[in-house]
């Protein structure tokens, strides 16, 4: 019972310091992942411990106990201890998991709601107000210059960024156009299949202003391993301004300020 209790309190104090971690439900996965594991060396131990005690205490020995005990009255109290132990720890599990995975899967009420559509080798992202991002894989021209701003590079191929908010809650609704593919938020920790001709979704959450990774978790085919995308996690208001379309404006002006800052020196 007090294993339960201090799972109970751990838990607790986990999801009480949820506004310091850097993605969801990233945080959830972790909480399960360490009770689970606590739980396993605890049973392993008060398993293999004993084991090991009466495997060299009572192991064999010529001329001595050669024939075993018969003993055929069991111990009611340790009966019911190795019974109702069990039970309580798998009723835990069962019902602590259930509740977790109910919070991982379900979006909270205030998620922006993101279309992502995937398709052979690349993604494209749609926002509430219909402006759209195309992530793919694209080798740059002289007549098509990467803006910073807009786009990185990884050996000479470019990609678009994915815009979203700090610390708000993304409600991704997901389907393909080709194969089954699968998006995965590898800071969040999250991964759904998109299945031609059907509509599936999952949601994260980032905190912390950074890029992170978006991968294809599902072998689609040749080039399968390009088939990524970068997240640009903004805060809020700059966010709001790169959906208006003036955050690609304002980082031009501020590049020529400083450009001709540095003439004048």
């Amino acid at each position: 019972m007090k294993l339960i209790l201090g799972l109970l309190a751990f838990s607790a104090l986990a999801i009480a310091s949820e506004a310091d971690v850097v993605a969801r439900p990233y945080d959830l996965w972790d909480l399960m992942y360490k009770i689970w594991l606590v739980i396993s060396v605890i049973i392993y131990a008060v398993v293999a411990i004993p084991s090991l005690y009466f495997m060299i205490k009572y192991r064999f020995k010529p001329g001595e106990r050669e024939v075993g005990d018969q003993e055929h009255e069991g111990h009611w109290g340790l009966e019911a201890l190795w019974t109702i132990v069990p039970l309580i720890i798998v009723l835990y599990l069962a019902t602590h998991g259930f509740a977790i995975f109910t919070q991982m899967r379900k979006p909270p009420e205030n998620a922006m709601e993101l279309k992502v559509t995937a398709f052979a080798w690349g993604w494209i992202f749609q926002y509430p107000n219909g402006k759209m991002v195309i992530a793919q894989a694209i080798k740059d021209t002289e007549d098509k210059k990467c803006k910073p701003e807009e786009c990185y590079s990884i050996d000479g191929v470019f990609q678009n960024y994915v815009y979203i908010p700090a610390g708000v809650p993304i409600k991704a609704v997901l389907t393909s156009q080709d194969v089954i593919h699968s998006f995965y938020v590898q800071a969040a920790g999250v991964t759904q299949d998109m299945v031609p001709g059907r509509t599936t979704y999952t949601w994260f959450q980032i905190n912390k202003p950074g890029e992170y990774w978006v991968f294809c978790r599902e072998y689609c085919g040749q080039w399968h391993a390009r088939m990524f995308a970068k997240l640009k996690v903004v805060p809020k208001e700059e966010f709001e301004k790169w959906l208006r379309g003036e955050v690609a404006s304002l980082e031009n002006a501020q590049l020529a300020k400083n450009k001709a800052q540095e003439v004048a020196r």
